[in-house]
């Protein structure tokens, strides 16, 4: 009884290592869509059209994405705003991640990562806050919004364990013991500009040696021509057959291998 156990045992180890290094094999890259700047729709609805038109492509498409939250749009209340995130939070397609707090503007001279240890973990902890208040949402991934990042930063995100993962920085941690998930790979040139040409030369360049990546974005930013470049870009990975996941979903495949 106890060999039999014994083989049972590794049996199951067996399993789930095949199975991770399925999903990681050079024949199934492993992408999230790192779609940037949530905020609500103010007169425009309870979300932009862009946001709508991004949240529907994904969901009817039956793909995965991670959407980042700026904080400032959960403190006042907006039933109606806090239901088309919940709701898809629900439905799975779609993950919800802590993009910092504050509305920066173009006058702002500093960051928000880049500031004190004080400012930065009020940013961090207002947003993971808000969240559980107001979505009963727990925030497990963070990313900085407009902003680089300092020793501080690394500092704050270590007194927030439940941000398990983070999205391209802090480069080299100290002092956060989660995952790091490095920008490898681009989407936009320059920045809030989706260019299909660009990414594709790249990608052809890189992604021999990418097995996971991210692609940030900016759908808000988008007008219907960089809209189409997003839409080609997507298209074109799934005829390469990668495998579309939420952070967390990225993060469980990660810690399995």
């Amino acid at each position: 009884m106890y060999n039999k156990k014994i083989l049972f045992s590794l049996l199951l180890l067996f399993c789930a290592i095949s199975l991770t290094n399925t999903a990681f094999s050079q024949n199934r890259k492993i992408v999230i869509l790192k779609l940037d700047d949530v905020t609500a729709g103010g007169t425009e609805g309870v979300v932009t059209s862009r946001w709508q038109r991004v949240a529907d492509y994904i969901e009817n498409k039956k793909i995965k994405a991670g959407f980042g939250i700026i904080g400032f749009s959960l403190a006042e209340d907006n039933p109606a705003y806090f239901k088309w995130i919940t709701d898809r939070a629900e439905r799975g397609f779609i993950e919800f991640w802590n993009h910092g707090y504050y509305n920066r503007t173009k006058g702002d001279t500093i960051g928000e990562f880049e500031g004190t240890y004080e400012q930065q973990f009020k940013a961090l902890q207002l947003t993971d806050s808000l969240a559980k208040a107001k979505l009963g949402l727990q925030l497990r991934v963070w990313g900085p919004h407009w902003s680089s990042t300092n020793t501080n930063t690394d500092k704050a995100l270590a007194q927030l364990p439940q941000i398990k993962m983070t999205l391209g920085s802090p480069i080299s941690p100290v002092y956060y013991k989660g995952y790091v998930l490095p920008n490898t790979l681009d989407m936009e040139y320059p920045v809030h500009n989706p260019n299909y040409d660009e990414f594709l030369k790249a990608y052809r360049e890189k992604s021999k040696d990418l097995n996971y990546f991210y692609l940030q974005g900016h759908p808000n930013s988008w007008n219907e021509n960089q809209w189409q470049n997003f839409v080609k870009i997507v298209e074109f990975l799934e005829s390469e057959n990668v495998k579309f996941v939420t952070p967390s979903e990225f993060l469980e495949i990660i810690k399995g291998k």
